[in-house]
């Protein structure tokens, strides 16, 4: 092609006018807040399945250490917190209560739960909760049905049947010369 033939090539280009783009598309997250809370007789159940599970745990090792009644306490008080912050952190929010009724522990922002929020939740709040047993009533009375450690910690427990995933919408963009100041 000679250079009188590319010139024009280019003019009758320009006489066309812009050409239509190709939409491209754009990806954004979007979070389903379908979220269904579990209330508070139904994380009550959950609660006493693993306070009997602890409790097996306890009566198991018990006799394995000496009669010191504050050692025993001691171990139980361990095994309490132990259980409950490594069933949430290796399931991803589910102790086997909260499994057997389909419960699961989840952050309020939708972002997966990380060891320092299990940690916290699970171990530090339940030694609070433990001690001042009626801050557990909170759930019962919250929005969110959020106990003490849930509202420091920014968790919520869901049914876990009903919890939606981030899901990418798809987005297109509209070409600046289309753009209509009334939409």
């Amino acid at each position: 092609m000679d250079q009188e033939q590319k010139n024009t090539l280019q003019e009758e280009n320009l006489q066309e006018g812009p050409k239509e783009e190709v939409q491209t598309p754009i990806y954004k997250k979007v979070l389903l807040d379908q979220r269904v809370l579990a209330g508070f007789f139904l994380r009550l159940v959950a609660f006493v399945i693993d306070l009997v599970l602890v409790g097996s745990l306890n009566a198991i090792l018990n006799p394995l250490f000496t009669d010191q009644a504050v050692v025993k306490n001691l171990v139980a008080i361990l095994v309490y917190l132990a259980y409950f912050v490594l069933t949430t952190g290796f399931t991803k929010g589910q102790t086997l209560g909260k499994m057997i009724l389909g419960l699961k522990v989840v952050r309020v922002d939708g972002k997966e739960l990380n060891w320092a929020d299990v940690f916290f939740r699970e171990a530090c709040c339940r030694l609070i909760l433990k001690i001042v047993l009626p801050l557990y009533l909170l759930a019962g009375v919250t929005d969110k049905k959020q106990h003490l450690g849930d509202l420091i910690c920014d968790t919520m427990v869901i049914k876990a049947a009903y919890e939606q995933e981030l899901f990418y919408e798809q987005v297109y963009q509209i070409p600046s010369y289309q753009k209509s100041y009334f939409i």
